[in-house]
């Protein structure tokens, strides 16, 4: 169990629980497309933070991270997908639910989730402290980037993901969409 300032909330509930605009919202029941891309995207900012950091960041799925008292009645938000390069740097007994800012965050859309609660995330994010927060739709098969609030990119599956807060990171989308097509 986790002990926010609203509520306690069972931790080891599927789908998570996050708290967005001081209600708990049940994340969507992820479908195979979801889980592929966010698989996809793991195994890809695994790779490249294994390269470029040695290890020292960590990269994880559905993560839990805890939120500022009072930040958009937000005590907690857990991303599909989430980047901590200071994790080795935390105390052990605060690397299991941080209250710091993930680095990097992807959210995977999912047939159902609601636009703006989808845009009040991604403003949060960035407003937390989040540098580069990408939002994948593997249905329309396009990513939004976004790392500062004035700059947003938009995406397709022919494109390349790239940085300007992490110059080394590039993500072939086409490799990450490839994981929905049937083989051959």
């Amino acid at each position: 169990m986790l002990r926010l300032t609203n509520a306690t909330i069972d931790d080891t509930l599927k789908p998570a629980i996050e708290w967005i605009n001081g209600k708990p919202v049940q994340k969507l029941m992820p479908t195979d497309f979801h889980a592929f891309i966010q698989a996809a995207f793991l195994r890809a900012l695994y790779t490249w933070a294994k390269i470029t950091t040695g290890g020292r960041g960590r990269v994880g799925a559905e993560w839990r991270f805890r939120t500022p008292p009072n930040s958009y009645n937000t005590d907690s938000v857990v991303p599909d997908v989430a980047y901590l390069a200071s994790y080795f740097d935390l105390p052990k007994a605060e690397r299991r639910y941080p209250a710091v800012p993930p680095d990097i965050i992807v959210e995977v859309r999912s047939p159902g989730d609601d636009e703006t609660e989808i845009a009040e995330k991604r403003d949060f994010y960035l407003w937390w402290g989040v540098k580069l927060v990408i939002i994948a739709d593997p249905e329309r098969r396009t990513v939004e980037t976004q790392e500062t609030n004035d700059d947003v990119s938009y995406l397709n599956e022919r494109d390349t993901l790239t940085s300007k807060t992490f110059p080394a990171l590039t993500i072939s989308l086409h490799e990450i969409f490839a994981e929905l097509d049937e083989p051959d």
